[in-house]
């Protein structure tokens, strides 16, 4: 017994193709061809996933993030490169501790909106470098920034890591020590802030 094509199926189950062909697969499937009503059935759920797969829209968040993969970090016009405010390494310890070694630095930076709390610390076990910071609202005092994407990258344009802030514009993200590292902090509505961190090693 000849059986039909897959094609024919896929145009079957959707209701489209040769109306004489639509007549012929219904007149087999009557016939009760077991092989037959298999595919139908297997062409139906494919189609089923198909259409339900085209009403299917991923969350906002991961579209950012998704689409941060494949993104050029080439600094625009509209971005807004933010200055360094504070530095701990700048700052003299106190008395009686200066001999001491620093494990942790703090920095801050500012552009016209934003304020970027950032804390390095080199990781106890290996080499790493963790980096846990604050996206603030300078424009609403005492107010964080929701929302955001956070980015490293090298000075050559390729991404270390990425993360987002949580509900209180937190975020943490770690790294292995390199030369001339810059941040991106992506919001909505506000030009991209860029941080030139400078050297990790």
């Amino acid at each position: 017994m000849t059986h039909f094509a897959e094609e024919v199926w896929a145009d079957y189950v959707r209701g489209i193709g040769p109306g004489e062909a639509k007549q012929q697969l219904s007149a087999h499937l009557a016939d009760n061809c077991a092989v037959c009503k298999k595919s139908e059935a297997l062409w139906s759920r494919v189609s089923m996933l198909a259409s339900r797969e085209a009403a299917y829209e991923a969350p906002a968040d991961l579209v950012r993030l998704a689409k941060l993969q494949f993104v050029v970090d080439v600094p625009s016009a509209q971005d807004s490169w933010a200055g360094l405010v504070f530095d701990t390494v700048m700052e003299p310890l106190p008395v009686g501790i200066r001999g001491g070694s620093t494990h942790a630095r703090q920095m801050i930076y500012e552009d016209d909106s934003l304020t970027v709390d950032l804390r390095f610390e080199r990781k106890l076990s290996g080499n790493a470098i963790s980096v846990a910071g604050q996206v603030l609202d300078r424009q609403e005092p005492l107010s964080w920034v929701t929302g955001a994407v956070v980015v490293l990258w090298t000075d050559k344009g390729r991404m270390v890591s990425k993360t987002e802030v949580n509900e209180c514009g937190e975020f943490q993200l770690e790294f292995e020590p390199q030369n001339q590292l810059r941040m991106s902090v992506i919001t909505t509505g506000r030009k991209t802030l860029r941080i030139a961190l400078g050297s990790f090693d």
